[in-house]
């Protein structure tokens, strides 16, 4: 297998350290618009050649993982456009999707073999220097196929990014804008905001932060990101963002009128089920339970394999493999192994209404 990685920082060094760790190993090439980035990068062995263009990385490869900041995303993509083949998969890290898949589905000549994807890990230092070969293990990566994804291409990358220990989960672009909006955008303009309020209000205590305990601290520890990284991010996702921010306004004026009120009943009540909620969170945790496998019989039409996989992971439930068995004329069969979850039954009954003839394995 040759992957190309264009972008070497903490998620392009982390997926080129993870790829030569595989076994049967990866041939990884890379690019980077910095010298030292490259060298830094050969010298760690996350990468085995370095390409002089992100075209360049484009030919004879199975997968090219463009891991450069969003906003260069579409510039990449329009770049390699002429250099990809029809048979190489390209897939992105970007943390919004809509405006990406729709640039990939523009300037590509094989737009279903763009496959959108985000991995939910990372950390506040960025560069190669904080790359490590576990940063995808036993987190959620979500990938973002659309109708017209290719299934072949979606079990491919599926199946690599499995191999990397990851939980890989499928949401439509919208879905996956709206989520990350709430769960990790929200939370950047959060940090941000809650910083610059304690340290400009003018209360007589010079440099207040000084005060700051551990509560503080890992609750703004996001504020110390790349501004730039995050002022693309808030742009391209700000329909998201803006109604993320309006629906917090409205739960943080109702804890503000409850304070106000000396109400400690609706007070305890909401602090209560927020304690709940947080304790109740499987963050980082690999589901338990039985694993159920799950046959899909479907005809050859545009989107199936989008539907499918959507489906599931909108319920939050993770596939574990994905394979397709192609049957005789124009059906085949989308074999899935999942964990049992609370939500299967349901995923499975939304199967059904899109006139899928599900068979559950005993």
């Amino acid at each position: 297998m040759r992957v190309t990685i264009i972008g070497l920082g903490l998620i392009g060094g982390s997926l080129g350290l993870a790829l030569k760790q595989l076994d049967p190993p990866v041939e990884v090439a890379g690019y980077d618009i910095d010298a030292k980035t490259l060298a830094a990068a050969k010298a760690a062995g996350a990468i085995d050649t370095v390409v002089e263009s992100p075209s360049d990385g484009c030919v004879a490869v199975d997968f090219v993982f463009i891991a450069t900041p969003l906003g260069v995303i579409p510039k990449v993509l329009a770049e390699i456009a002429e250099s990809v083949e029809a048979e190489t998969v390209v897939t992105d890290v970007g943390s919004t999707k809509q405006t990406i898949i729709k640039t990939a589905g523009e300037v590509l000549p094989a737009d279903g073999n763009f496959i959108g994807g985000h991995p939910m890990a990372g950390s506040d230092q960025g560069g190669f220097e904080s790359a490590t070969a576990t940063l995808f293990r036993e987190a959620v990566y979500v990938l973002t196929p659309t109708a017209s994804t290719g299934s072949e291409a979606f079990q491919g990358l599926h199946a690599l990014l499995t191999r990397l220990e990851a939980r890989v989960m499928a949401l439509s672009p919208a879905k996956h804008d709206e989520v990350v909006a709430a769960v990790s955008h929200l939370p950047h303009v959060l940090a941000a905001a809650l910083v610059n309020h304690v340290a400009t209000v003018d209360e007589g205590v010079e440099n207040r932060l000084l005060f700051a305990a551990g509560g503080f601290r890992d609750t703004t520890r996001i504020a110390g990101s790349n501004p730039d990284l995050w002022v693309d991010i808030c742009i391209d996702n700000q329909g998201a963002i803006v109604e993320s921010i309006d629906s917090f306004r409205k739960v943080l004026s109702a804890a503000r009128d409850q304070i106000a009120a000396g109400d400690a009943r609706g007070l305890r009540s909401l602090l209560a089920s927020a304690k709940e909620r947080r304790l109740s969170m499987s963050i980082g945790e690999t589901a338990p339970g039985v694993m159920r496998e799950v046959d899909v019989i479907v005809s050859d039409r545009p989107g199936a394999i989008s539907e499918i996989t959507r489906t599931f992971g909108q319920m939050g439930i993770n596939i574990e493999d994905i394979r397709i068995v192609h049957l005789s004329g124009e059906k085949g069969v989308i074999k899935l192994m999942v964990f049992d979850h609370p939500q299967f039954e349901k995923a499975l009954q939304c199967l059904r209404e899109y006139d899928f003839n599900i068979v559950v394995q005993d």
